[in-house]
């Protein structure tokens, strides 16, 4: 079955900050600040997109990865109904909504957290979270302590062995598919969760919603122990991530390449059998626009994101070249609150050129489901890479040298269409403009 994923071409949102919800939560008054968000859906039509994906949206202290309660959304950017009303508008422009499923860990906040707090040795609720001792003190002064993610106390590790934590966990899940008619999760620290409570929320998803969507946060190691036809559908693709913009700001686009060939190579390739999430930026990552060493180089980054193999994602806001630096322990500056009518960055255009390749890419299938094979890559700054789908082909020329450069593609002989320009050209010998690239499709 040719499920929607295989598609998708997202928006990412980090909700909490473009409600500009207060940092910290007093659980008071639902503030109704959905309505932000609701500005947005014509945008994200706009750009091409068929999908968001929001971060965390239910009730938590700070920034949201410290879930309070998984049944309510959070109070500071509105309530259960409002959040539902957005996800049926969004479902109305034929975009589907994929949430933030946080569940390696807890906030400290948690009703069952609480209650080991409250209660100690003698809480039903301890075997719920890992590494539980009341032998010693937790640096927040517990009379016990317990595992966390990362060394964050606020962050309390759940021990998702235990059968009546799991039980409690796809409940909460099962209401999201049930109320929110949501399309799909992104599990938070995925490189950090049980296998097999993995498995089984693809097996329970799957059993409800045939095209339910899986993606998972993992940074290092083999995708394919988390992206297969047990457990996940996709995961982050951070390999590329960084390869994108390092190889342009080390002007080696040799590091790149042999990424792409390593994962998507049709002779051997170890990831042509799933679509990994690529992105260029994100709510964890300082913005492409602060740490590409050329402004222009934003383009052939964009460019490459919409047609090499995988899904593509845009963080709200990248598409105009906004910047944000990740500083210390504090991400706020990469999830800021943003006037869609009042937006300046330092790339204006660059949202038309996104729109532009989101469109190519929407209109020839091949750039989503076709295989990868290099054609070139050389030392002078240029890249060509190919995609096929039966009988349809497309060549990617990319030049992110200074000057314009004639790039010849050896047995490419014949009558192209370049999509990006708008160019007819024939021969093998192709003029590629500085910082910039060609589409080209087969006449």
């Amino acid at each position: 079955m040719d499920y929607w994923y295989r598609e998708a071409n997202f928006y990412h949102i980090y909700p909490l900050g473009l409600c500009h919800a207060s940092f910290e939560n007093n659980y008071a008054a639902v503030e109704n600040r959905l309505g932000e968000i609701g500005k947005w859906v014509s945008h994200i039509k706009e750009m091409g997109c068929n999908a968001v994906y929001f971060g965390p949206v239910f009730k938590a202290k700070t920034h949201g990865y410290d879930t309070t309660d998984y049944f309510q959304i959070d109070n500071r950017i509105g309530d259960n109904d409002g959040f539902k009303e957005l996800i049926d508008l969004l479902h109305a422009n034929d975009i589907r909504v994929v949430l933030d499923g946080v569940f390696n860990h807890c906030g400290r906040d948690f009703f069952a957290f609480r209650n080991v707090c409250e209660r100690g040795e003698h809480s039903e609720y301890c075997s719920w979270f890992s590494g539980v001792d009341f032998s010693r003190r937790s640096p927040l002064g517990d009379p016990f302590t317990y595992d966390t993610w990362n060394g964050y106390y606020e962050l309390v590790k759940f021990n998702l062995r235990n059968p009546s934590l799991r039980e409690y966990l796809f409940a909460a899940v099962k209401y999201w598919l049930e109320f929110f008619n949501i399309d799909g999760l992104r599990l938070d620290a995925a490189d950090c969760l049980d296998f097999d409570f993995m498995k089984e929320l693809r097996w329970r998803t799957t059993d409800f919603q045939a095209d339910f969507w899986l993606m998972g946060e993992v940074v290092h190691g083999d995708y394919s122990r988390w992206a297969n036809g047990e457990l996940l559908h996709s995961v982050t693709n951070y390999e590329l991530y960084k390869g994108l913009y390092s190889s342009h700001n080390d002007r080696n686009l040799f590091e790149v390449a042999y990424s792409l060939n390593r994962q998507f190579a049709a002779d051997g390739g170890i990831y042509r059998n799933f679509l990994p999430y690529n992105f260029v930026d994100n709510h964890d990552q300082s913005r492409l626009a602060s740490i590409a060493g050329n402004p222009h180089d934003l383009y052939t980054i964009y460019l490459l994101l919409y047609t090499v193999p995988g899904i593509p994602s845009i963080y709200y806001g990248s598409e105009w070249g906004i910047k944000g630096i990740k500083g210390g322990d504090s991400d706020r500056q990469l999830r800021p609150y943003l006037d869609l009518h009042n937006i300046s960055g330092s790339e204006m255009h660059l949202k038309d050129v996104i729109k532009k390749l989101s469109a190519i890419r929407n209109e020839n299938k091949v750039l989503s489901k076709g295989s990868y094979k290099q054609i070139l890559v050389t030392y002078e700054q240029q890249f060509a890479f190919e995609r096929a789908l039966g009988n349809e082909k497309i060549t990617v020329v990319i030049n992110t040298a200074d000057q314009e450069a004639a790039v010849k593609l050896p047995g490419y002989g014949g009558k192209f269409y370049d999509l990006l320009n708008g160019e007819n050209f024939s021969g093998e010998e192709i003029q590629v403009s500085p910082h910039w690239g060609r589409i080209l499709k087969i006449n």
